[in-house]
């Protein structure tokens, strides 16, 4: 043991490898693979936490005020990353030594060799500790690990960070994940809210500098993103309508084990539900959705996919937006007038959440930013950290983001003139999950949500001072119960649009409604609201739960709805199986009442030739390539990707292929790392049966899947990284039916 000359002691480690990481593949799977790691020099750590003694003298020498923080039975909580960072820095200058945060494989050796190495209070009930490493999932075996040199979270040790009460089965172990952004704390300046009070101290290593990864972990919806478009426009007088899966199956309504199977992130979950949607600037689409087992359980992350502008198929999903050890949940997507999107998201069960937290991209999300967190200039009471689907920027000045709020049945649209500097309003609307827009002289139109009726019919309410109060009155849509959330959209017609379902998840419908139809509507007003015409939704599908009852009916479940800017209008559902994707225009919205063609028709494409095919390119700042692609307008007035795509890293070396035939990929689509190995490769066969592969380093391969429309079908392989099989898994229209373990 030594001691720092400031009264801090440290004991000494010793060079070692071991096992890291633990759990199991579906409560845990952030902790997996157990992997071998070895730390090839010593170090020294700290025996305790820092004290709040400590913390204060430094806080009060750096910044010339008391800290905003918490002392835990004399150590220091409630401290962002970067104030423990800014502690190490101070410290290494007063004792002319390199001082850091641990990286996260030493903690949790030290936590493993406690007694051995004389560490203390390495897991707490009350008390985390911030490690210096960005968190990234686990890859095979390494040395002197650090995590990579960006990312949005940074890693939390010592157990898990949600409400403790919902994990009273779950023993406290050395190997439990968690991470949170770097800045999470108190807002000094709120004198009126709690916000971001954290129970995460730190302790301190004395050794060299961690060397971290250069190749950040890039999510699939973040990758290949184009920044320009070429201008379509679909056909305004010729009804149009297109159906399509939003994920495949696998993960979407698919076991752990079934996930594993595939070869894809052991992260993804078959509940996806409550989506956040909107079209990018440069005409993608995105979607954002919870993935989960269970809805309010730690293991729940933001995972995200998109449909390229051009192509006619969702890219396959990723995980996103996921603090370990944190429910992420009800994400929002909002882009604003000047192209920046904003993605809200809420922590329904860390004590300490704001209300909602969110990023920015100025890129069509190809980046996003530093997660940024609402500072409140008044009491935010009443709170339910879940954003529904609808925010918006006024014409008062104020952006509104509606979210949940506890007042029963009700929503709250929180408000703010600059994004930063939120207010909470006096008033609440007339529903859970209500969906809302601006009506054309300035009043806020609230529609129902969950849980609320009159009469058996949903709820409206009407704001004239920004959500300060509301009037409300009866609608004709039914009411909606759980499992249920309605989407409100200004068309760029001016009409209104509004989508939900005809009954409730238990079949209720009111007594009286005109309309007698099961399953789900589309419908427009041309008065604000004041008047509706309501037409059957096509292409919906059973509830994933208890399909068969009432009728069968179906259902869009949590839905949310955007227009993009070729005109056409965008209905994302989930809580069905699998979650959809429905596409139409307005001719289609004000066409008489038709019978759906049905499935086949609906799922095929609406074009059939191609004209005008140009080539675009896309460069980087030094002047290289960033990508080539080829594409025209389709007969039906969409831009259809048409030829081969190249993208390039900033080097000049490829990093994608693949070829399109009118939108659809054809071929080999392959992502190569900055060596030019394989990371994974789609094969696209006839009959839209494709092959999903993945690689270990070296180009060995990992895993095989083979779908069918998006659907697993036939047999999935596993191998090990000397290339011998481990397990065969067969599949039929998405279920596994057979497993054979090597």
């Amino acid at each position: 043991m030594s001691s720092a000359k400031i009264g801090i002691n440290m004991f000494r480690v010793k060079a070692d490898t071991f096992l890291m990481g633990g759990g199991d593949i579906e409560l845990r799977p952030d902790a997996l693979p157990i992997h071998k790691v070895r730390l090839s020099s010593d170090f020294y750590i700290s025996e305790e936490p820092i004290p709040y003694d400590l913390f204060e003298k430094f806080y009060r020498e750096k910044h010339h005020r008391q800290p905003d923080v918490q002392n835990y039975q004399g150590y220091v909580i409630g401290v962002s990353w970067y104030e423990a960072d800014e502690f190490c820095r101070w410290l290494s200058e007063k004792e002319a030594d390199s001082y850091r945060l641990p990286t996260e494989a030493e903690w949790e050796y030290c936590a493993r060799n406690s007694r051995e190495i004389g560490t203390d209070r390495m897991c707490d009930l009350n008390m985390r500790e911030w490690c210096f490493d960005w968190y990234a999932a686990y890859s095979e075996e390494e040395t002197d690990p650090a995590g990579p040199d960006s990312g949005h979270f940074k890693v939390v040790r010592g157990g898990f960070l949600d409400d403790p009460a919902r994990y009273n089965a779950y023993p406290l172990e050395v190997w439990m994940r968690c991470s949170l952004p770097p800045d999470f704390r108190h807002d000094e300046e709120d004198r009126y809210n709690e916000f971001g009070r954290h129970p995460i101290g730190f302790r301190v290593v004395r050794g060299r500098a961690p060397k971290t990864s250069e190749n950040s972990p890039i999510p699939l919806v973040c990758l290949n993103v184009k920044q320009s478009r070429p201008v379509s426009r679909i056909k305004e007088d010729t009804p149009y309508f297109r159906k399509r899966y939003l994920f495949p199956v696998p993960p979407d309504n698919a076991s752990s084990r079934e996930i594993l199977a595939m070869g894809l992130n052991p992260s993804l979950r078959h509940h996806n539900h409550s989506p956040g949607f909107d079209v990018a600037p440069n005409g993608d689409l995105i979607v954002s959705i919870y993935s989960s087992y269970h809805e309010y359980d730690a293991e729940v992350g933001l995972m995200a996919a998109r449909l390229r502008y051009g192509s006619e198929e969702w890219e396959a999903p990723d995980m996103f937006l996921n603090a370990v050890g944190v429910n992420d949940h009800a994400p929002l997507i909002y882009t604003d007038r000047d192209g920046t999107m904003y993605h809200f998201w809420g922590w329904p069960e860390l004590r300490s959440a704001y209300p909602f937290q969110y990023t920015c991209s100025k890129d069509s999300g190809a980046t996003w930013s530093a997660i940024q967190f609402p500072r409140f200039t008044n009491h935010a009471d009443r709170i339910v950290r879940q954003p529904v689907n609808t925010a918006f920027h006024a014409k008062d000045g104020y952006y509104y983001v509606v979210c949940d709020a506890s007042d029963g049945a009700a929503s709250v649209l929180w408000r703010s003139r600059d994004l930063i500097h939120w207010e909470n309003p006096r008033g609440r609307t007339a529903g859970r999950h209500s969906t809302a827009v601006e009506l054309r002289d300035g009043r806020l139109l609230a529609m129902g949500g969950k849980n609320s009726d009159i009469d058996g019919y949903m709820p409206k309410a009407v704001s004239s001072d920004h959500g300060d109060s509301w009037e409300v009155s009866r609608t004709p849509f039914p009411a909606c119960s759980s499992g249920q959330r309605p989407c409100i959209l200004r068309l760029q017609s001016g009409r209104l649009l509004m989508c939900g379902d005809f009954q409730t998840k238990k079949g209720k419908r009111p007594k009286n409604a005109a309309e007698k139809e099961w399953g789900s509507y589309a419908a427009y007003s041309e008065d604000e609201g004041e008047t509706w015409t309501l037409k059957k939704l096509w292409g919906t599908q059973k509830r994933k739960k208890n399909p068969e009852q009432f009728h069968g009916a179906h259902t869009i479940g949590y839905s949310v709805c955007r227009q993009s800017q070729d005109g056409l209008i965008h209905v994302i559902t989930s809580n069905n199986h699998p979650c959809l994707h429905l596409c139409f225009n307005e001719a289609w919205l004000l066409s008489a009442e038709e019978p759906s063609p049905g499935d086949p028709e609906l799922m095929r494409s609406k074009a059939f030739r191609i004209d005008s095919v140009k080539t675009y390119t896309e460069k980087y700042e030094n002047g290289n390539p960033k990508c080539v692609y080829s594409g025209g307008i389709a007969d039906d007035g969409r831009f259809l990707l048409h030829g081969e795509e190249r993208w390039f890293y900033p080097s000049g070396d490829l990093m994608t292929y693949c070829t399109y035939k009118m939108g659809e990929r054809i071929g080999e689509y392959i992502y190569y790392d900055r060596t030019g190995d394989k990371i994974w490769s789609w094969e696209y066969l006839e009959d839209h049966n494709a092959i999903y592969r993945t690689y270990y380093k070296g180009n060995v391969l990992k895993s095989t899947g083979r779908y069918k429309g998006k659907i697993a079908q036939g047999m999935a392989q596993s191998y090990s990284r000397n290339g011998a099989l481990v397990s065969e898994v067969l599949f039929d229209n998405g279920k596994m039916i057979k497993e054979m373990i090597r």
